[in-house]
């Protein structure tokens, strides 16, 4: 199904997020089907803190969906969508208070690795992608994994790698 209507295909998606408020929702622009299927596999790689790599989203403001969907269209038609329950933000705040880390980082599921210009990479667990939607097709995929109160058990091991220096 190839619509070009654009008010459903912003209902669609929104439909998509879903309007559950305690969670945090995010979305991510990748250019190829073949990328948004590893992301749900394998998690979404980024640097320094998650808020680099996506936009942060309410799910329910419509003119919101459309901008980020606009200025971020060159990055491609398949848009992830993160959710992150609150609870577990607000956990990961607590750990990290008094510090100048992102819950983001201590959320990573490895250490940190550094790329070619020492920019910390980390990488998001794939429990908290629920899947990816196609912007051309409408298509939904879900992840089957998908859990946004998912706790990885690297987390104090990141703090105590992030701080270690401190």
């Amino acid at each position: 199904m190839n619509i070009k209507d654009p008010d459903k295909k912003l209902l669609y998606l929104q439909e998509f997020i879903g309007l559950e408020i305690n969670i945090s929702k995010f979305i991510h622009q990748t250019p190829t089907q073949e990328l948004a299927e590893r992301i749900i596999n394998e998690g979404l790689e980024f640097e320094n803190h998650l808020m680099h790599t996506t936009d942060q989203v309410s799910g329910f403001d419509l003119v919101e969906l459309n901008y980020f969907l606009m200025i971020r269209r060159n990055y491609g038609q398949f848009t992830i969508v993160i959710i992150i329950a609150d609870e577990l933000i607000n956990y990961l705040i607590q750990i990290i208070k008094d510090t100048n880390i992102h819950y983001s980082e201590i959320l990573s599921k490895t250490l940190p690795m550094c790329n070619s210009e020492d920019t910390p990479i980390y990488i998001l667990p794939e429990q908290f992608i629920k899947g990816y939607f196609n912007q051309i097709t409408l298509e939904r995929i879900l992840n089957p994994k998908f859990d946004p109160y998912y706790r990885p058990p690297t987390i104090i091991e990141n703090f105590e790698f992030l701080t270690k220096d401190l």
